[in-house]
């Protein structure tokens, strides 16, 4: 018989064994990209070998501290998952929500607050599922922080009578202030007004392919693979549901600031986001200096100011 034939035996035997190996690699690199261990939740930065993140960080919280006697605590549940958040309540009667990337805590979105501060907002900043202190096990680029996010805007509508809202949105968060922005359009809801998003990725696919190249493997097919268990865990569509999906969709004043030097988001990607934007009232600047998710540490003056003046146009 064919099969008792040693190597058609030794072939099976490899196969099985090359099978193996590829799932054990998907799953290492999905666990070190996609999983945050609940038991592990805390709001420190998270790189505290990059210089430049723990100084963003540092500021930003030297900064909300001077507002601490004015901070309120705040909590949500949604999807069964207990969510935390704090509001900076200046007696305005507009909201920033900053909405910080991956991996970071709600301190981290601070270091982008003051331009709200000086141009009348409140602030409100959040704890996203699977980061700081938040519940949840896997992030979902968005997709599912989107959700998460309506109720946020909800509660401090309700609670504040908060009407005006302005979505700040870094990386991730650019993309989930999109998503949020459209489904609450979809609900009739017209309480965000304004859109920042600083790096914004074209698709999760396209920022993810170079994450995936510190483990030295092709996109395809091991970020496939990670995207269909992520889908598994989590119903979240990474493949299908993507800011470029949605720009069609956007009508309101939007601002894209993306740094020529991003290795993410590369220039090329965000020139056709902006393209495909239907608002007419859009604006872009790409910086010459920072890395992803770092433009304002290199140039925070001119990057101040150009969401002041943005602000200030779209009042």
């Amino acid at each position: 018989m064919i099969l008792l034939n040693p190597w058609v035996i030794a072939a099976i035997c490899l196969a099985g064994f090359g099978i193996i190996i590829y799932l054990l690699l998907v799953i290492t690199i999905f666990y070190n990209i996609m999983y945050r261990n609940p038991k592990k939740r805390s709001r420190e930065c998270t790189n505290k070998k990059d210089a430049s993140q723990v100084r963003m960080f540092a500021e930003g919280i030297a900064w909300a501290q001077q507002f601490k006697s004015i901070t309120e605590q705040l909590h949500i549940v949604n999807d069964g998952l207990n969510l935390y958040g704090e509001y900076i309540n200046f007696g305005f009667d507009k909201c920033a929500v900053i909405i910080q990337g991956r991996q970071e805590s709600l301190l981290y979105s601070y270091y982008y607050a003051d331009v709200y501060y000086k141009n009348g907002c409140n602030i409100l900043v959040i704890d996203a599922r699977a980061h700081g202190l938040s519940d949840g096990k896997y992030p979902t680029a968005g997709i599912n922080e989107s959700g998460d996010l309506i109720l946020w805007i909800k509660l401090i509508n309700e609670k504040f009578h908060i009407s005006d809202f302005t979505l700040h949105g870094i990386c991730i968060g650019g993309a989930t202030a999109v998503y949020t922005y459209v489904k609450l359009k979809n609900e009739g809801s017209s309480l965000v007004k304004r859109i920042v998003t600083d790096g914004l990725f074209y698709s999760f696919y396209e920022v993810f392919k170079y994450n995936i190249k510190r483990f030295k493997q092709p996109a395809f097919p091991v970020l496939h693979s990670i995207f269909f268990l992520t889908f598994v865990l989590t119903k979240a569509r990474l493949f299908t549901e993507t800011p470029f999906k949605y720009m069609k969709d956007i009508d309101i004043p939007i601002l894209f600031i993306w740094s020529v030097k991003d290795m993410f988001c590369i220039k090329s990607k965000g020139e056709e986001l902006f393209a495909a934007c239907e608002s007419k009232h859009k604006e872009h600047c790409f910086f010459p200096e920072g890395k992803h998710s770092h433009v304002r540490a290199t140039q925070e003056a001119q990057y101040d100011k150009l969401i002041a003046q943005f602000l200030q146009k779209y009042a």
